[in-house]
């Protein structure tokens, strides 16, 4: 009896530890968290309501548009998924993003400072026939802006910093330590401490930021994937030569999420493409991406497959609200890629190992 109770006392004390180090195992062996998915959109405690106000929108939430020292009644905020944020103080504004030297965009942009621009087109408001440039840039910067969009709750630093959530460094060479140093990884991009309203600093997003600006038409101007547009889906085709191996060794979730309107028909970044709002520290993936009409081809032979077997889905540690694998923490080898660095070479694909011929280095997840 006293030998059973020692197994049973045994598989507890296993069972704990495994809790505590955030991975369990479901049907598929996946990552598991041990903390709330939805992290720093919880809110301070606020939850859902803190972005959909389930009652008058933004309105609701007690905010109103401002333009100079006019005040309205508020615009129609709210009427498109209960946004609460009056996104209008946004879409006034004309964001200047990157900063490149040398111009290879298209439609007349000109290099320099600030190259990649977004005009919200007008659209002062999120109603209807949803703009991605609204939806996917504009609902964003509505909490995140910090200049024009004031974002109740933000304290300008990554709640997994606030949270102490970040791991340790363990990477190659067995590196143990603060991975971020003592530096705040800011949350609003146009109040981060430097020039107010100052967005060359951030990734460009919107038409200007697409695929043509990347590699040509194609990720991988060796091989790779091309796509269709109809209306605004985007058919994508299979990924083929070296692009092929990288999508089997990490994915292309995020490049599955590019956009397109019904004025800009080649793919472009948005915020949602490399950010999903909805998971903070975990990130799933169907075996089959379920993006546009045939985004499934641009799954080919991916890892989500391999891991998940026979289920329908994977799940892998993220970091950040990235919409990929993306873990600072993997330990990872030089035959194993960081799944951060691989994130990456999802679009800048001229800088993975396949794009060299190498074909022999994973990912560490």
């Amino acid at each position: 009896m006293k030998k059973v109770m020692l197994v049973v006392l045994f598989a507890l004390l296993a069972m704990s530890f495994a809790m505590a180090q955030g991975k369990g195992t479901g049907n598929d062996g996946a990552f598991i968290p041990s903390t709330d998915v939805l992290g720093a959109h919880n809110n301070g405690g606020r939850g859902c309501a803190g972005c959909h106000a389930p009652h008058s929108g933004g309105r609701g939430s007690g905010g109103q548009t401002v333009v100079g020292s006019v005040a309205s009644a508020g615009g129609n905020e709210g009427d498109v998924n209960l946004w609460g944020t009056d996104v209008s103080l946004i879409t006034s504004e004309t964001l200047y993003f990157g900063n490149v030297t040398t111009s290879h965009l298209t439609g007349g942009q000109v290099s320099g400072k600030g190259a990649y621009v977004v005009n919200f087109g007008g659209q002062t408001q999120w109603v209807t026939g949803v703009s991605p440039l609204v939806s996917g840039v504009a609902s964003c910067l509505s909490c995140h802006d910090g200049q024009v969009s004031k974002g109740a709750m933000m304290m300008n630093q990554s709640y997994e910093q606030q949270a102490l959530l970040l791991p340790n460094g363990a990477g190659f060479g067995a590196y143990k330590g603060a991975l971020y140093g003592t530096v705040a990884i800011p949350t609003l991009l146009g109040s981060d401490g430097g020039t107010m309203g100052d967005y060359t600093n951030d990734h460009p997003v919107g038409p200007f930021a697409n695929i043509i600006a990347v590699a040509g038409n194609t990720i991988a101007p060796s091989g790779g994937i091309n796509y269709s547009v109809s209306g605004t889906t985007i058919n994508w085709s299979a990924p083929t030569a070296q692009y092929a191996t990288f999508v089997a060794n990490y994915g292309a979730p995020a490049v599955a999420s590019l956009v397109v309107d019904a004025t800009n028909q080649v793919p472009y970044v948005v915020c949602t493409t490399c950010h999903n709002q909805h998971q903070m520290n975990v990130f799933q993936q169907h075996s089959v991406p379920q993006y546009g009409s045939n985004a499934g081809n641009l799954a080919a032979a991916n890892p989500y497959d391999i891991i998940a077997g026979n289920a329908d889905w994977a799940t892998f540690p993220t970091y950040f609200f990235v919409n990929s694998p993306y873990n600072p923490g993997a330990a990872w080898t030089p035959t194993a890629a960081p799944s951060t660095t691989q994130f990456c070479r999802q679009c800048h694909f001229g800088n993975a190992n396949e794009s060299y011929g190498v074909t022999a280095v994973g990912t560490a997840f």
